[in-house]
């Protein structure tokens, strides 16, 4: 594979022409597959003649219509000519009409039409004509099962079950129904008659078939699996919905530590699985959605005591909760060695919803919550301040004071209002949402407003060989006054630190008229205090920080299947997300941040990635005990971020926050951005025997744009592990112990090192290019993280109970 390396600027033009080849390929193939099916037949006959032949009359038939008529000679050889003419008659009323008086019947299946034998039975011998049968599936403890599926035995026909886990179908009294439920044990019930059913579904005693989306989106049984994956179904962040769903998963997923940012409502999660294992680099996990990796949209992290405020949410905060299917979380390396680099953390995998088959349904929700401060610092009331001195170090109050910091916050909220449609047929499915997030921290004007909008449609083509994935998402988001850590802008300084002495309710009142100036100033008589200390109700009305997102996600895949041990998928997807922060600071605020007039800054940074993939799955019994899972692919990473910012303090006109008024001699231009890009070739196997030994090898390689200029060239990826179900093997089965799996796994992965460090660059100051304190790091190798881990999985009391452990190094 030719090795290629950007750090900024256009592709190579090898992989530009390459690329350009692919979407040629692929728009050819879309158009040929919409010519293939425009090309459509009438399903209706005109026909005329006098005694004609059966032979000739098919003929016309399959000119007409398109289908294909299947006859055999024997059945045709004493069959007499037909007089018939009809203009337009629908295929089914002209066959009944030419084979009226004929000892020969047909049957339609798909485009063909099969000529057999007339059915001479008496009426009393035909099978009963279908009935509707009506039931209800339930779980152990009473509570609906939606998505169950019943099978009538013997035939094709299915249904599944609603929310309120009732169906309905078409059989007969006499015949069998089939239920069956993941998770759970299936059931036959006999309906003798009746048409009417209530089932009851018991857990299975072992859930030993369950199936857990892990790396590259491929779909692995829990029991073969060598490492630690834990599922979380996407109805347990949707219990208590937060404006940033992953905070939905703390105290969900064992070994990771979910913290919330100081930011607000809907700010950013930092996800540590296992520790910090980065010295320099980001320590947080890779989030994939649908298989593909999301890019990293958080803001960089305050690094002093000053600065925080304006920080914003990061990309998975966007996504609608309500579209989630379900959410794997890769927790060690081995379990994420097929992403490289971007899983050295771990990796958080969420699954989207799809339509549903043969049904319509319509879900509507609201969910508000409330909030407010749990734990604060603890105050003394009992002493006051000195006379003009803010620190209450002051002589003993004759009446402790009433003064309560909680009184400040207000109580947060964060209403959902959300709508999905799912429909289709069992070649096409089609899921449409849309949601609206209002919410409100617990830090007055913290606000936050969300609108998302989602389509997906799943097809099935060519006789099911070729699957089609089309997804698009348009996400809106509106940020105002998100905190973060520091003493700048932040409202908590002076609310901590208000003096005892004083009634914090004259300054509530936080600006007064100012004769001099002719307009209203800030009121705050204390000063800065050394903090740069405001009026905290002057801060947060009005010193406005502003976030305004937009955000297109557009994706496609297409599987085809070979045979039925092998197939192709193909991914692309596209993420553009351009986010306009605004700050907007009035006149009077702290010298430090703005003149007299104020101050007004914009900035616009947009990011764009582009995914693709390619993948072989191939599924194959080499022998009678012996089963091979393989993976091999190739991914395409390119990932562009440009910032272009302006502002500065305000010039003549207060409060007029526009370009034209502010003082360009001292006003703050930055221009910045990078252009990264990766490809990749990796591949896995697992080899199993008699579904009960597993042994686990995967591989990938990283040509990064980071490893530009070094003598590394590229990283390599490894991992190897194997797992056995001990319960199979030495037959442990019994009512305590129902299963027991003992695993274990070696693995590296790694970092590349940080942009722009291994080539030579020189900023720009003044209009000028300054020299650097560094050399190129040349020599420079990637970061790496080598982890072994065993495990033991027990489930007891016919699988009431489990215990998951896992030790790591």
């Amino acid at each position: 594979m030719q090795k290629t390396a950007f750090c900024s600027g256009d592709l190579a033009p090898s992989f530009t022409k390459t690329l350009l080849v692919m979407k040629l390929t692929i728009a050819l193939l879309i158009v040929g597959l919409l010519n293939a099916n425009a090309k459509s037949f009438s399903q209706t006959v005109t026909f005329s003649g006098r005694n004609v032949p059966l032979k000739k009359i098919f003929s016309a038939i399959e000119k007409s219509t398109g289908y294909t008529v299947f006859a055999n000679k024997n059945l045709l050889q004493d069959i007499k000519p037909v007089s018939v003419s009809v203009k337009d008659m629908p295929l089914k009323d002209f066959l009944a009409a030419v084979l009226k008086d004929q000892p020969i019947d047909f049957a339609i299946e798909n485009k063909t039409i099969f000529i057999k034998e007339k059915n001479t039975l008496p009426a009393a011998d035909l099978p009963p004509p279908p009935v509707t049968i009506t039931g209800t599936v339930l779980n152990a403890d009473g509570q609906p099962l939606q998505g169950a599926t019943i099978l009538v035995k013997g035939t094709n026909t299915t249904a599944v079950t609603d929310e309120k886990g009732e169906f309905t179908l078409h059989a007969n009294d006499n015949q069998t129904l089939s239920i069956s439920f993941i998770g759970y044990q299936s059931q036959e019930i006999a309906l003798n008659g009746r048409t009417h059913i209530n089932v009851v579904l018991q857990k299975a005693l072992a859930e030993l078939n369950q199936v857990v989306v892990t790396a590259l989106g491929i779909k692995r049984q829990t029991k073969a699996l060598t490492y630690n994956v834990q599922e979380v179904d996407g109805g347990e962040v949707n219990n208590v919905k937060d404006a940033n769903f992953i905070n939905g998963l703390t105290g969900k997923v064992a070994g990771v530590t979910i913290n919330n940012a100081s930011a607000g409502i809907g700010g950013s999660v930092r996800v540590v699985m296992r520790g910090a294992k980065s010295l320099t680099g980001n320590n947080n996990a890779l989030y994939v959605v649908d298989g593909i990796p999301l890019p990293n949209l958080t803001s960089s992290q305050a690094g002093d005591i000053f600065s925080g405020a304006g920080a914003t949410g990061d990309g998975i905060s966007n996504i609608n909760p309500d579209d989630i299917a379900s959410i794997s979380v890769l927790t060690g390396p081995a379990a994420a060695a097929l992403y490289g680099n971007q899983a050295a953390n771990g990796v958080v995998i969420v699954t989207t919803k799809k339509g549903l088959a043969g049904k319509t349904a319509i879900n509507v929700t609201n969910n508000t919550n409330f909030f407010s401060p749990f734990v604060l610092p603890q105050f003394q009331n009992t002493y006051g301040s000195d006379q003009s001195d803010f620190a209450s170090w002051g002589d003993k109050l004759k009446t402790p004071s009433s003064y309560n910091p909680r009184d400040f916050f207000n109580t947060g909220y964060n209403a959902t209002e959300a709508i999905n449609v799912s429909t289709g047929t069992d070649k096409n499915q089609t899921y449409l949402s849309a949601a609206r997030v209002d919410a409100a921290g617990i830090i007055p004007n913290n606000t936050l407003s969300r609108n998302n909008f989602s389509v997906r449609n799943t097809s099935s083509t060519l006789d099911g060989k070729l699957n089609l994935d089309l997804g698009a998402s348009y996400i809106n988001v509106t940020e105002q006054n998100m905190l973060s850590q520091g003493q700048y802008f932040n409202p908590l300084v002076p609310i901590y630190l208000f003096p005892r002495g004083d009634d914090i309710g004259k300054y509530k009142i936080y600006e007064r008229y100012n004769a001099t100036r002719n307009f209203k100033t800030q009121y705050w008589p204390y000063g800065d205090e050394g903090f740069e200390m405001q009026n905290p109700y002057w801060i947060i009305n009005r010193d406005f920080l502003i976030n305004h997102k937009d955000r297109y996600v557009i994706n496609a895949a297409a599987k085809y299947n070979v045979n039925s041990w092998i197939n192709v998928t193909g991914r692309v997807k596209l993420d553009d997300n351009t986010t306009i922060g605004e700050k907007k600071y009035y006149a009077s605020t702290a010298g430090l941040f703005a003149s007299d007039a104020g101050a007004y800054y914009r900035s616009t940074a947009i990011t764009k990635q582009l995914y693709a993939d390619v993948l072989v799955n191939i599924n194959k019994a080499l022998t009678r005990t012996i089963t091979l899972n393989a993976n091999i692919g190739s991914s395409y990473l390119d990932t562009k971020y440009n910032l272009d910012s302006y502002g500065g303090n305000l010039l003549s006109v207060p409060n007029l926050f526009s370009f034209t008024n502010v003082n360009q001699t001292l006003a703050t231009v930055t221009q910045d951005g990078y252009h990264d890009q990766s490809q990749a070739v990796f591949g896995a196997v697992n080899l199993s025997w008699r579904n009960m030994v597993f042994l686990d090898l995967t591989g990938r390689n990283d040509w990064s744009s980071a490893l530009v200029n070094t003598t590394a060239g590229s990283i390599f990826y490894p991992s190897i592990g194997g797992s056995a179900i001990l319960s199979d093997l030495l037959k442990l089965h019994s009512d305590v112990l129902s299963f027991a799996k003992i695993r274990g796994s070696y693995s590296e992965v790694g970092n590349p090192p940080q942009r722009f460090i291994t080539i030579e660059t020189y900023p720009i100051q003044g209009g000028f290019p300054v020299t650097t304190s560094y050399m190129p790091a040349e020599g420079l190798q990637p970061e790496r993280t080598k982890s072994t881990e065993a495990g033991l999985n027990l489930k007891f009391l016919r699988n009431h109970l489990s215990l998951d452990v896992t030790a790591y190094k």
